[in-house]
């Protein structure tokens, strides 16, 4: 497993996987911009989010996405695209990944990589520690 820094105090330019400690810092650069978080924190834990969050859970609550529907969170993702949104931040790789395994989470993320790219938009994944070497080359691989 490749060690992660324990801090981050800048969220490094053109980063595309940072470390999810680093996620208030990540979002503090998008200051005046719209931004489109997917993450497994509760909307009411989440204050300083200029844009639209998508909370991945299982809880029935109109801003809740079953991890199931990954379909929909695509969808969601390309309308906000769409609707001006300067960049997406994936905060719930490893919950998608026990969700749905590695490979289709990986396929997941490389179709919202892909949407972002093409519109021109910033494109972030958070991930912890617990990743493994090749989950993580992989996971570079497809987003960087």
């Amino acid at each position: 497993m490749i060690p992660l820094p324990r801090t981050f105090p800048e969220v490094p330019s053109g980063a595309r996987i940072i470390d999810y400690r680093a996620l208030p810092k990540l979002l503090d650069r998008f200051s005046g911009k719209k931004v489109l978080l997917i993450t497994r924190r509760p909307p009411n834990h989440l204050n300083d989010v200029n844009g639209e969050v998508i909370w991945i859970s299982k809880v029935e609550h109109p801003q809740a996405v079953h991890p199931s529907r990954m379909h929909a969170i695509e969808q969601m993702t390309w309308e906000s695209l769409n609707n001006g949104t300067d960049g997406v931040i994936l905060d719930a790789l490893e919950y998608l990944m026990v969700e749905h395994g590695i490979e289709k989470t990986l396929k997941f993320v490389g179709k919202l990589r892909d949407m972002a790219m093409y519109k021109n938009k910033e494109f972030y994944v958070t991930i912890s520690d617990g990743l493994d070497e090749k989950v993580l080359a992989l996971l570079r691989r497809i987003v960087e």
